[in-house]
């Protein structure tokens, strides 16, 4: 079993991703760690489909009551387990983002999972701190609404990480799935 404290997302940076991500009905939004669900809940409201993945019963209850109230239950999967022992290559509809704000050792111990349970073309997305030994394809620097930076950064799976650096032959259906996932978004534009 993993403990990770709970710390909420800042409203500024959940405002930056609805739009750098340009978050609508054709994504799914896996959130590890989701603590009460402000950043899925707030994306299920542009359409997307979220999945909650919460080890604190208390938090992944109130993600359930939040959920009823904004009047999206019908767009959230709630998993009240350790992100580490699911089996994210089961999990349908397949996530197209990836949320993660965890401390850096948490982050290096879920690479290796994140690498190889979720999809070429899923973007990744971390607060604050980088997934170590990736490589990432953008970095914002935000200033939260009490006045401290914080870095977002960005990642697509077959570009980013590790194994997707190695010398093989480029699977152009990977290639093809990474150009699908990240021509749709506006990184730069916002």
């Amino acid at each position: 079993m993993s403990v990770v404290p709970w710390v909420p997302t800042p409203s500024i940076v959940i405002d930056y991703l609805l739009h750098a991500l340009g978050v609508g009905e054709n994504d799914v939004v896996a959130d590890l760690g989701c603590g009460d669900g402000r950043v899925l809940l707030e994306f299920c409201k542009y359409g997307a489909l979220g999945i909650c993945v919460e080890l604190n019963r208390t938090l992944c209850n109130i993600v359930e009551i939040a959920a009823k109230t904004m009047n999206v239950r019908d767009r959230i999967k709630i998993y009240c387990t350790d992100f580490f022992t699911m089996d994210f290559r089961r999990v349908v509809p397949r996530p197209t983002i990836v949320y993660l704000f965890l401390y850096p050792s948490t982050l290096e111990q879920l690479s290796h999972k994140l690498e190889t349970e979720f999809d070429p073309g899923t973007i990744v997305v971390t607060l604050d701190f980088a997934v170590r030994g990736w490589s990432p394809f953008f970095v914002k620097s935000l200033v939260d609404e009490n006045d401290h930076d914080r870095l977002v950064w960005f990642y697509a799976i077959g570009i980013s990480n590790p194994s997707a650096r190695k010398i093989e032959c480029v699977n152009q259906d990977e290639l093809n799935s990474i150009e699908r996932n990240l021509c749709s978004r506006k990184f730069s534009f916002y």
